[in-house]
């Protein structure tokens, strides 16, 4: 996967988490992750197929999540991940999937994404992955130190 690949990712979420939660996000050193894949203490997984296969994880703390979900439900407070707050960050990764999609479209590259795959990690787990593929992360920074990590796996 190339930088051509890679800036739509960028572009949607920064796009979707302005838009969504007013929230203005710096890009961070992209870098490959090196194996076995660890997860954060939430991690949404989307599949991407078509023109381009694999899939894309977005990982982050818990307290970020609570905190996007907040500001996705009107600044109702959201002290710890329940059924609604939990539907809206998988929603707002469906979205930021759905834009990146879009973006892709316009370059002539068709892709079709799959539902979201919420998936909550304790936080003292030692939940790892292991696989073959390049895993791309895109630490995207809030202005509050709050990190929203875009993870692709390429074939």
């Amino acid at each position: 996967m190339n930088a051509e690949h890679i800036n739509p990712f960028i572009e949607g979420a920064q796009n979707i988490l302005s838009m969504v939660c007013a929230e203005n996000t710096h890009l961070g050193k992209v870098f490959l992750k090196s194996h076995p894949y660890a997860c954060e203490e939430v991690s949404i997984a989307i599949g991407i197929i078509g023109q381009l296969d694999g899939s894309v994880v977005f990982n982050m703390k818990e307290s970020t999540a609570c905190n996007i979900a907040s500001k996705m439900m009107m600044g109702m407070p959201v002290p710890a991940l329940d059924e609604m707050s939990s539907s809206a960050i998988s929603e707002l990764t469906n979205m930021i999937s759905g834009n990146v999609a879009t973006i892709f479209s316009a370059k002539g590259i068709n892709i079709d994404i799959t539902p979201p795959s919420f998936k909550k990690n304790a936080v003292d787990s030692d939940f790892k992955v292991s696989t073959s593929t390049k895993i791309i992360c895109i630490p995207l920074n809030f202005e509050n130190g709050n990190i929203f990590e875009i993870d692709i796996f390429s074939n």
